[in-house]
């Protein structure tokens, strides 16, 4: 066995790993989101709506991240990785109680990475994407 047929059985098998584990993630994402709506209908029904929307929102956001993840893992793209940093900066923000300046240092981190995502990475990491 040379190293060339030796270093694509190892790339298969990563590849193999990486879908697998992508897939593991999609399947408790599903789950999760199944009893997070149940969770939803029970604060309703209770009148609880207002106490819990803060740890709805922060399981929902949770949930969005763990999906960006298994995304990036299947389709290997750079502007993945900016979509769950900036998912995971927008729920810090939004689920921690912080002081005025640290949502607007949030929200520059955010405005930047939007920023790199739509101008700067496609055009100069990626020429041939529109």
């Amino acid at each position: 066995m040379n190293v060339k047929s030796l270093e694509q059985v190892f790339t298969q098998t990563v590849k193999f790993f990486e879908w697998l584990l992508a897939g593991i993630i999609i399947v408790a994402v599903i789950a999760e989101g199944t009893m997070l709506v149940h969770d939803l209908f029970s604060y309703i029904m209770e009148g609880e709506i207002m106490e819990k929307f803060q740890d709805f929102l922060a399981h929902a956001l949770l949930y969005i991240i763990g999906l960006e993840v298994a995304l990036m893992l299947i389709k290997h793209d750079m502007t993945l990785v900016m979509d769950i940093i900036i998912f995971a900066i927008a729920r810090k923000m939004i689920i921690l109680n912080v002081h005025m300046w640290e949502i607007l240092v949030g929200i520059l981190a955010i405005f930047i990475l939007y920023y790199l995502k739509c101008y700067g990475l496609s055009c100069r990491f990626f020429p041939n994407r529109p």
